[in-house]
């Protein structure tokens, strides 16, 4: 019995002499991917929301045109409507 259990002792030995840097291997790879993924996540949300602040900032801008632009074509309608430059007057 004592040649069978030195026999596989030595075999278990040897497996995890085999299996552990393998295994160690492995482990880190996923770690090191896992983080590199969590970076890049990271990394595009952080542009995402930049990208929304000058999107609403644009928008903003785009209102204050529309306005502006109201006002214009009202006080235009308001000069043609006192006489001014009607074409159908003449």
């Amino acid at each position: 019995m004592a040649i069978h259990e030195d026999i596989q002792s030595i075999s278990d030995h040897s497996l995890y002499k085999t299996v552990a840097p393998i295994a160690t291997a492995i482990m880190l790879a996923s770690i090191s991917w896992i983080f590199t993924m969590v970076l890049d996540v990271e990394n595009k949300s952080l542009r995402n929301e930049q990208a929304i602040t000058v999107i609403q900032n644009d928008s903003e801008d785009v209102w204050d045109d529309i306005e502006k632009l109201q006002s214009d074509v009202t006080n235009i309608r308001i000069h043609i409507g006192n006489g001014y430059n009607n074409p159908h007057d003449k």
